[in-house]
């Protein structure tokens, strides 16, 4: 009623545009956040809860019970992207020497240490900060912005693992068998204290191992590539993805940056338009792995307020200008967190289960059994599915990669999670578990608050045999049982944070595609000729109406396309035009260009961002 006083038009776009003129909005609003219903900042009350997280010296009950170790003497490194702030995760490497009397004086063997920030220690069980994570479940990552589940003072403060400075954190230790598995006796599950002594970035980790440091004076960095590769080549000869999928299709990741003489007063005519460019819009395409190594490394930069592009290194049996180069660094990371997925999911099978019993004094052992969410994959039904098996296998055998990569993908069956141990066919695991990301997934916390009630509980019981008293600072909330009724209280959900997590998914894709297509949109507006980018046949979506799923290497982007010559076949490469794109309603249509090669975005004058 209002826009129609108002005479215009009562549509969502005449609203839209409305709110815009007012100030109300900013002329790249994210309307798919705000239906989503996701919290966009913290409250006074949330914000009062962290701070006096932070402040209060509670008292720490691991170290009460005496069960968090000190692993300051350990060398731990950090590697995260470099503006990264919430750190959760950092490696070592301990030596460990065997004795004997003969010719070489022993042997050698490594413990491969995976350090987890203790964000249970700030935001434990039954506390206020804890319901602030509660009412999230997951930090999302936004092009223009990431929104954190903790606030910033616990998340890139406190609780992450800053260099320089002691921390807190949920230690495993694990050592490996000469063909990459895992020494079930060796594993080893501690709260701990850590000091982080190198803060390195991905870069800056590759750098090192390109140039030697990481094989003499870092040398713990080579170890822990060299135990990397081997664990990579354990999953893929159990039929991990990376095996399957020997060249997955790259992925962009395009990040929206405010600038700081932004004009956002301006909100009609000249200043409409300089609202709509007052964002810098950068594009990078990414890939997870590529024969056994990962390539999760960034090959591309492009921002559309500079002319031309780096191009990643290639190989040359398989065209992708835009193709990542490998990382070691990537490699490490990915498979040091694996590691401790599976390690925490065969320590667990091997813990006991202790019942309530009665012992001298009259006292009686507390309950202890350890449940955690595994993470389970069934493996690809072939026998029923033949024709379509031998398709896939032709794909790849005529070296028709990406297409390859896009038809397996119907073979692959949807995770599931259980506190039953299963395998995950993707990872190439007999079990996994994800613990690694506590600062950016309540999934995660809560599986560190299990592990530590566990923990705890081992070590009072051991206490009551012994015939020490407990400590009388530990609550019930800290064992997750009433002592008094024996009583299991609090008992964990690990399905609590799931649908926070997949309500987050399209929200991101949605937020990525609007900037992808307001970075088209700038290409067309200020290109004289058409704009035209080259991309690959994936495959066909439906035959009936001739539409194609294709690949744009420039854009890093799997689309759809409507053939205007009917019938194409998987792997042609063609040069695609822009026919129309529309970022708020993402809408994005391609047709084939008048010419191969010639001007397109690489080669254009960059519009203003």
């Amino acid at each position: 009623m209002l826009l129609g006083k108002m005479k215009r038009k009562r549509t969502s776009r005449g609203a839209f545009d409305l709110l815009v003129e007012l100030g109300a909005w900013d002329i790249h609003e994210d309307t798919s956040l705000l239906r989503s219903g996701f919290p966009v900042r913290f409250t006074d009350e949330e914000m009062r809860a962290s701070i006096d997280a932070e402040c209060t010296a509670r008292t720490d009950p691991d170290e009460l019970l005496g069960i968090r170790r000190d692993l300051r003497h350990f060398k731990v490194y950090t590697i995260d992207g470099e503006s990264t702030s919430d750190i959760d995760d950092g490696i070592s490497v301990e030596v460990l020497e065997d004795g004997g009397g003969g010719r070489d004086g022993g042997t050698t063997r490594y413990r491969y240490w995976i350090h987890i920030a203790d964000v249970d220690r700030w935001a434990p069980r039954g506390s206020e900060l804890l319901g602030v994570a509660e009412r999230r479940g997951t930090s999302l990552y936004l092009p223009t912005m990431t929104l954190c589940m903790f606030p910033e003072n616990m998340s890139s403060g406190v609780m992450s693992l800053e260099s320089g400075t002691d921390k807190c954190a949920l230690s495993l230790g694990v050592e490996l068998n000469p063909d990459g598995t895992i020494d079930p006796s060796s594993i080893i599950v501690t709260p701990s204290l850590v000091h982080v002594n190198y803060r390195l970035t991905y870069d800056q980790v590759d750098e090192m191992l390109d140039e030697g440091v990481g094989y003499t004076e870092e040398w713990e960095i080579g170890a822990l590539l060299f135990a990397a590769i081997k664990r990579r080549g354990h999953r893929v000869r159990r039929g991990s993805t990376e095996g399957m999928v020997p060249y997955p299709i790259p992925k962009s990741i395009v990040t929206a940056t405010k600038r700081r003489d932004a004009r956002s007063e301006d909100t009609s005519g000249v200043g409409g338009e300089r609202r709509r460019e007052n964002y810098d819009i950068s594009l990078k395409i990414e890939t997870t792995h590529n024969s056994g190594t990962n390539m999760t490394a960034i090959g591309t930069t492009m921002t559309t307020t500079t002319k031309g592009v780096s191009d990643g290194a290639c190989n040359e049996a398989h065209y992708d200008p835009y193709c990542s180069p490998v990382s070691s660094s990537h490699l490490i990371v990915t498979e040091m967190m694996i590691l401790a997925g599976e390690a925490i999911g065969k320590w667990q099978m091997l813990q006991p289960k202790q019942d309530g019993t009665a012992i001298e004094g009259g006292r009686i052992e507390l309950p202890n059994t350890l449940k955690l969410p595994f993470r389970c994959q069934a493996a690809p039904e072939y026998k029923s599915r033949e024709s379509e098996a031998r398709r896939m296998d032709f794909l790849l055998q005529m070296n028709k990669r990406y297409p390859h990569a896009w038809y397996t993908r119907r073979f692959f069956n949807k995770v599931s999670v259980s506190t039953t141990p299963g395998p995950h066919f993707g990872m190439g695991l007999d079990c996994y578990i994800q613990w690694t990301s506590p600062i950016r997934r309540l999934t995660d916390l809560q599986v560190h608050a299990e592990l530590k009630r566990y923990l705890r509980r081992k070590r009072v019981n051991e206490l009551l045999r012994a015939g020490h008293p407990i400590p009388s600072e530990l609550t019930d909330m800290d064992l997750g049982y009433d002592t008094s009724k024996m009583n299991e209280i609090d008992p964990i959900d690990f399905t609590s944070g799931l649908g926070m997590i997949f309500a987050g998914r399209p929200v991101q894709s949605s937020s990525s595609n609007y900037w992808l297509f307001e970075y088209i949109r700038r290409l067309v507006d200020e290109a004289d000729e058409e704009v035209m980018f080259e991309s690959i046949i994936l495959g066909c979506v439906n035959k009936e109406r001739f539409q194609y799923a294709v690949y744009v290497y420039e854009l890093g982007l799997e689309h759809r396309y409507l053939s205007e010559t009917g019938k194409l076949e998987e792997g042609r490469r063609l040069w695609l035009k822009v026919s129309s794109v529309n970022p708020r309603m993402e809408l994005l249509t391609f047709s084939l260009a008048s010419r191969s090669g010639g001007i397109h975005a690489q080669q254009m004058s960059a519009p203003a961002a």
